[in-house]
C-alpha cells in the first residue's frame, strides 16, 4: 500500500513541484523539533520529509499520480537513497533533540536541588499547602460561633451592588457585613431588631448572618468575607501539590518549580492582607 503523500503535505494530486516545495517547508517549520513541542511533532515532521523525499523526484510523482491508472514502477537509486537519507536525518535529529531536551531537565533539575532554592520552594510548597488546610478547616469543617452585635448604620454600595450593614460587636470594633440584593428581602421579612453574626473560630471571620423565618432557619452570607472567594484561594492555595507529585527531571516539575511557587506565594500574600485589611 502507497501511502499519499500529497494528503500528508496537504496537497492535491496535480500540485506542481513549486507547491509542493512551498507546502513542505511550511508544514517542516511547523512540526520542526526546534519549534514544536507537541508529542507527535517529531513524527509528523519524518513523516513530511519523506512525503518531500517522495514527491520531488520527477519518477515518483509520475509513480503516484498514475497509481491508480497504472502499476507503479520502480523507483530510482537517486529516489530511494534521498528517501532513506531525509527518513534516516528526521529520526536522528527528533532523537537528538529528545535527548537534548532531556539532558536540559536534568541539569535544570539537580540545579534547583542543589542549590538554596530548594528550600525556598519547599517552604513556600508546604506553607501554601498549610494555609489551605487552615481555610479549609475554618469554613467547611468546624463550627461558627455567634457574636453578638448591633447596628450603626446600612447603605446601598454602588461599587459592588450590595446592602451593606454596619456593624459593632461588644468590643467596639466596627465591621462592614455586605447582603446581595436578592438576600435583603429575607431582612425585610424577618423585622431584626437584634442582629446576631457567626465568626469562624481560627481566623475568625463574619462568615454569615442567621434568621428565623416562619421557623425555617435561612443563612445570609456576607459578601465581604474573604470565604466569598474560598474556592479561589482554595485551589491557588493547593497548586504546589502538583510540584510535588511532578517530582523529578521532567518539564512540569522544573515549570511548576518556579511558577507554581510565585502563583501560590502572590496566593498566600493576597489572602494575608485581606484578613488583615
Amino acid at each position: 500500500m502507497v501511502k499519499n503523500y500529497y494528503k500528508t503535505l496537504g496537497l492535491s494530486t496535480s500540485a506542481t513541484k513549486e507547491e509542493i516545495k512551498i507546502a513542505y517547508r511550511k508544514l517542516a517549520k511547523k512540526y520542526h523539533p526546534d519549534k514544536n513541542k507537541s508529542q507527535h511533532a517529531s513524527q509528523l515532521f519524518i513523516e513530511v520529509n519523506e512525503a518531500y523525499a517522495y514527491l520531488s523526484n520527477e519518477t515518483s510523482t509520475f509513480q503516484t499520480k498514475n497509481i491508480v491508472k497504472t502499476p507503479p514502477r520502480k523507483r530510482s537509486k537517486y529516489s530511494e537513497d534521498e528517501l532513506k537519507k531525509r527518513m534516516e536525518w528526521a529520526r536522528k535529529y527528533a532523537q537528538y533533540k529528545k535527548v537534548k531536551e532531556e539532558r536540559v531537565m536534568e541539569l535544570e533539575y539537580y540545579k534547583i536541588h542543589n542549590s538554596s532554592r530548594k528550600k525556598i520552594i519547599n517552604l513556600i510548597n508546604w506553607v501554601s499547602i498549610s494555609v489551605a488546610f487552615v481555610i479549609f478547616m475554618d469554613y467547611k469543617i468546624l463550627p461558627t460561633s455567634p457574636v453578638e452585635v448591633d447596628l450603626i448604620t446600612n447603605y446601598m454600595d454602588m461599587g459592588s451592588d450590595n446592602f451593606v450593614l454596619k456593624f459593632k460587636d461588644i468590643d467596639n470594633n466596627d465591621f462592614n457585613f455586605a447582603v446581595s440584593i436578592e438576600d435583603v428581602k429575607y431582612l425585610n421579612i424577618a423585622k431584626i431588631k437584634d442582629y446576631s453574626t457567626r465568626k469562624s473560630m481560627i481566623l475568625r471571620q463574619n462568615t454569615n448572618m442567621l434568621l428565623n423565618i416562619d421557623n425555617d432557619i435561612i443563612s445570609i452570607e456576607n459578601h465581604f468575607c474573604v470565604y466569598k472567594v474560598f474556592y479561589f484561594y482554595f485551589t491557588i492555595l493547593l497548586l504546589p501539590l502538583i510540584t510535588i507529585f511532578s517530582k523529578g527531571p521532567n518539564t512540569v516539575h522544573i515549570l511548576s518549580s518556579y511558577v507554581i511557587s510565585s502563583v501560590a506565594t502572590i496566593g498566600v500574600i493576597f489572602l494575608f492582607l485581606t484578613l488583615v485589611l
